[in-house]
């Protein structure tokens, strides 16, 4: 199970890092650039939609929040506490020098809302993006997938301050429960969807109704265009034009798990592909890189080293401090 945990961790932070040079570019660009795809880390390209100079391997808010909510578990024992989630995201939403190029909307707008004074049942009302569900990995990590209902309840408490919304939760346990799959020994592609089918229809009763199209159709066709087509390069296309990639949970999630299929659950191959799809490359990378992080954690180690070595960080240190927590 360590082993497991210990890819879900570093093939998030692989997902998020190889996107993170191609982040709000469209598939045409990226086909213009690197026609190939992308196959290795890279430094952040002159081109960065947000000006930023990052050495090939950086993480971005995807890892970040990830880290935070590791914290926040081993410093509560293995309990969710919300308050010092927020309090770890305000501070380094504060001090961060990179915060202001990678933070997410739905997380911006209700920090902004929680320093008026805003109770947090109220500040995440309207958050609808991807920001819940590509932190969530352990929350996935410590709830077992064989008790929904409790997923999605630390799924739900979680994304309380800056997701409360029927589609931001639904997307959140989705991952979640995936991940809880695989870390307990889980490998099946088939079983992923249908686990992620089931805690999509648990959390319908959580969250605020905020306007959105259904997930479930938007899987279902996703897994549509994975039947119908053979060629990567045509199914990244219909991802992208028909399913959307964007930073919309009803866009990110569906491309995720198909990424997921489509790479046969190698999390380096995963990697390359989300980076390669164009719009919120490095999310869709991070989650669907987590999920096959736990199902097959052989990721190559040079890969990894340059990751830990840029963002000062030990996937095997963070793995045995969550890990206690995980049965």
């Amino acid at each position: 199970m360590n082993k497991k945990i210990w890819g879900v961790l570093a093939g998030g932070a692989l997902g998020d890092a190889m996107g993170m040079p191609t982040e709000c570019w469209s598939l045409e660009k990226i086909n213009r650039e690197y026609p190939s795809g992308v196959n290795e880390l890279m430094d952040s390209n002159g081109e960065d939609m947000f000006g930023r100079k990052l050495v090939a391997g950086s993480v971005t808010d995807d890892t970040l929040n990830v880290l935070m909510i590791l914290s926040m578990i081993k410093k509560n024992d293995g309990r969710i506490c919300v308050d010092d989630y927020i309090s770890e995201l305000r501070h380094w939403t504060e001090n961060s020098p990179i915060s202001a190029f990678v933070s997410g909307p739905s997380t911006l707008n209700a920090l902004d809302k929680i320093s008026k004074g805003i109770p947090i049942e109220k500040t995440g009302v309207s958050g609808t993006t991807n920001g819940a569900s590509m932190k969530i990995a352990p929350i996935g990590l410590i709830s077992d997938y064989h008790d929904l209902s409790t997923l999605v309840k630390n799924v739900a408490e979680i994304c309380l301050p800056t997701h409360n919304t029927k589609i931001a939760i639904a997307g959140a346990s989705s991952v979640a429960a995936a991940i809880s799959y695989t870390v307990r020994g889980g490998s099946s592609i088939e079983e992923i969807w249908k686990i992620a089918f089931e805690a999509i229809h648990v959390a319908k009763d959580y969250g605020y109704d905020f306007p959105s199209a259904s997930l479930l159709f938007r899987m279902n066709q996703a897994r549509k265009i994975l039947r119908e087509e053979s060629e990567e390069r045509i199914i990244l296309r219909r991802l992208y034009e028909e399913i959307g990639t964007g930073m919309e949970t009803i866009e990110t999630i569906p491309s995720a798990f198909s990424i997921v299929d489509l790479a046969k659950g190698d999390p380096l191959k995963a990697a390359h592909l989300s980076a390669s799809i164009g719009w919120d490359t490095d999310t869709i990378g991070a989650i669907s890189a987590a999920i096959c992080g736990g199902m097959n954690p052989e990721i190559p180690e040079e890969i990894i080293k340059q990751i830990e070595k840029v963002n000062n960080l030990s996937f095997i240190q963070l793995t045995s401090e969550i890990a206690p927590f995980v049965n």
